[in-house]
């Protein structure tokens, strides 16, 4: 029997290891990403700039600045890094890894205080890893989860150690209360810590719970009279403004940690029975409180991993709530198990610890080799859904591709090209899901979409009516889109044009969390827009070309309206109400067969003026489609109709693309037009720039 346990060990602790090496390739691999590996690292990173800036971080909501409704401590501690190493992405992802070795040295330091084997410590260590994926790959992004754990599990491994010394009782509140000044979460910890704290430093817990009163207590005290009582707001009365999902707290967060680790949760439940045995099996000789301090080790751990469970369930119950949330669960839970698992070499509990050593080798193969989706048996029920529930990891999930880094690398050569002002008050870029972006540009920043969505109506309503002042003063350069414009700006951006068009594999999307691939119930599919006051370009009419048509003096240009509603009397504009901005293409203006109330319903026909082109000569136009429909034709057709040519129409999704006919040698020199044809109900033809070449056009 010995034999087997050394040998699970020995393969236990290779897993671990295996752990170890894999989430340190894809710390590596991710930290270098030129964009939000999540969404809102760009504001912490804004927070962090404001403190450097002596600007408050908690104050009355503006359209500069709305804070996260979290305390302060991470940003804090990137704006004093950021004096000496660059602020921004990388300097606030080294800040998470960095917590997480100290998680993991913390959790070798627990083992050692709880006189576990080595392979039991690196268990813990592989265990809290292996749930990288089920955290939503939140553990190396640029916020404050991964210092707040740090902070928090240090501290209660210090208490843990803290009998006979108020020095490290002290010092273990300081951490805990470092940690609930990181995130307000780690406050559950507290109270549950107070408590079980009695176990384990009964004559000491007085300095533990006095220093967290002092440093925590006091100072939000001091906090309220600093901000003139707006850190409480922001740290506490937001929060209670955000809905309770009270089926994700009583059902499906449990439901997510038995799904993800079924080996696991078994193993806590034989755990926590063996050590409410053993506390049993001591209370009658000895008395309860004896048999609580001779199994104090699993009982503090125990405790506390139900604290992280129920911290767990409650964060991901909260409004805009994401599985980063299971976190503390991960955590609290490796540290218990590998506390109750029992040394089989130094007593009689061989088989209980072969058991463990077993379930803990199943998770943490499966872990590496299984990504857990529980939304297909939310949605169909355990026996229908069990099988889609579990796909096989794919590492291009987690790690940027070599596309996903040169679009990323390109797009942010861009927002930094956006630096030069126009004007002297021009803000750069206004991008409301990155306000960081506003600070790559040269800007000072702006409030954030999370920030509007976190004050009251009547304070969104006044920061949104500023922010269309500012667009329509022409203070901004650029505006970035995530999705479909808001309604609350769409009127004011009229004028404006479509620079740059994201979509499929060219959108930079965050590779964690909400909008990400992996970070969705349903991804992420929006498209992404880059919005300009002029026109996002002019094409330059090359020699041996002759335009026909450009649009912009609002016109038809010529073009007669053959039948129907559907192209109008004016040329469109690229951003109209009611319709998806329509571009990248020459100029502010084009013709459009989506003109008018009906929208993508209208229908009409156009033809264009007679068009020779000469022997050699060709066609040339920006053309595109809301989407590929048989009913939307571009035809070329002879003036005595003798002939008709068909034009493929690129699918383009609101874009526009270049399309050149060379004429045959029958019709060259012949009178031409060009008919535009919208049969369709739900789909739309856009043209703009229509050239003559009167040669062979150059390659």
């Amino acid at each position: 029997m010995n034999r087997v346990v050394t040998r699970l060990r020995q393969i236990a602790e290779l897993l671990a290891l295996i752990w170890v090496i894999v989430i340190a390739i894809v710390f590596a691999l991710r930290v270098g990403f030129a964009l939000e590996l999540e969404w809102m690292e760009g504001g912490s990173l804004q927070q962090a700039v404001r403190m450097q800036r002596g600007e408050p971080i908690y104050g009355p909501p503006s359209p500069d600045f709305v804070p996260f409704l979290y305390t302060p401590l991470y940003p804090a501690l990137l704006a004093l890094l950021g004096m000496i190493a660059p602020l921004g992405y990388g300097l606030a992802r080294a800040v998470s890894i960095a917590s997480v070795i100290a998680i993991g040295l913390a959790l070798w330091r627990l083992g050692a205080i709880e006189a576990k084997p080595r392979a039991h410590r690196a268990v813990a260590i592989g265990l809290v890893l292996s749930g990288y994926v089920f955290g939503f790959r939140w553990l190396d992004v640029g916020r404050g989860d991964a210092l707040a754990l740090a902070l928090l599990i240090w501290g209660l491994v210090v208490l843990r150690e803290s009998e006979g010394s108020v020095r490290k009782a002290a010092l273990a509140g300081l951490l805990v209360a470092l940690a609930f000044w990181t995130k307000q979460t780690a406050a559950v910890f507290v109270l549950v810590s107070g408590g079980v704290g009695l176990v384990i430093a009964p004559r000491q817990i007085w300095a533990y719970a006095g220093t967290i009163a002092l440093v925590a207590g006091g100072g939000v005290l001091l906090g309220q009279e600093l901000t003139e009582g707006w850190l409480w707001t922001w740290i506490f009365e937001a929060h209670q403004t955000h809905a309770f999902n009270a089926e994700r707290f009583y059902a499906k967060t449990w439901g997510m940690f038995v799904h993800a680790a079924p080996t696991l949760a078994l193993l806590t439940v034989i755990l926590s029975a063996a050590t409410l045995a053993a506390v049993y099996r001591r209370v009658r000789p000895a008395g309860v409180w004896a048999a609580l301090r001779a199994e104090r080790g699993p009982i503090y751990w125990g405790v506390l991993a139900l604290a992280g469970l129920l911290v767990s369930a409650l964060g991901y119950s909260t409004q805009y709530a994401e599985p980063n949330a299971f976190l503390p669960g991960v955590l609290f839970g490796a540290a218990f198990l590998v506390t109750a698992l029992p040394d089989g070499l130094r007593d009689d509990r061989q088989p209980l610890e072969l058991t463990g050593l077993i379930l803990i080798a199943i998770q943490l193969v499966f872990a590496l080799l299984v990504e857990p989706l529980y939304q297909p048996i939310q949605a169909r029920g355990l026996r229908a859904g069990l099988v889609d529930s579990y796909i096989w990891q794919d590492p291009w999930r987690t790690i940027p591709t070599r596309e996903q880094r040169r679009n990323a690398d390109l797009l942010r050569e861009r927002i930094e090209a956006l630096g030069e002002p126009r004007v002297e008050a021009d803000r750069g870029l206004l991008a409301l899901h990155r306000p960081w972006w506003s600070v790559l540009a040269g800007g000072e920043g702006h409030v954030g979409a999370m920030g509007l969505n976190d004050v009251d109506p009547a304070a969104r309503v006044k920061l949104e009516a500023e922010l269309r002042r500012r667009v329509s003063a022409g203070e901004y350069s650029a505006i970035w889109i995530e999705g479909a414009v808001p309604k609350w700006l769409s009127l004011t951006l009229r004028d404006w044009s479509v620079d740059l068009r994201a979509t499929g594999t060219r959108r930079v999307r965050p590779l964690s969390g909400w909008m990400s691939e992996a970070g969705m119930v349903t991804p992420w599919r929006g498209e992404q827009l880059l919005l300009v006051p002029e026109p996002a370009w002019s094409l330059e009419l090359p020699k041996g070309a002759t335009r026909i048509a450009d649009f912009e003096d609002g016109s038809l240009a010529g073009f007669e309206v053959v039948a129907g509603v559907g192209f109008g009397r004016r040329a469109a504009r690229s951003l109209e109400p009611g319709m998806p901005p329509i571009g990248p293409h020459g100029g502010a203006r084009l013709l459009s067969s989506a003109t008018g109330p009906m929208r993508l319903a209208a229908q009409g026909e156009v033809r264009s003026p007679v068009l020779t082109i000469p022997q050699g000569g060709a066609l040339e136009l920006w053309i595109g489609s809301s989407a590929p429909s048989s009913r939307l034709l571009a035809t070329v057709v002879a003036d005595d109709s003798s002939q008709t040519i068909a034009l493929e129409i690129p699918d383009t999704r609101f874009a526009l693309a270049p399309l050149r006919w060379p004429v045959p040698p029958e019709l060259a020199n012949l009178p031409l037009r060009l008919h535009l044809i919208d049969r369709s109900a739900d789909a739309a033809i856009f043209v703009d720039d229509l050239w003559v070449w009167s040669g062979p056009p150059p390659e």
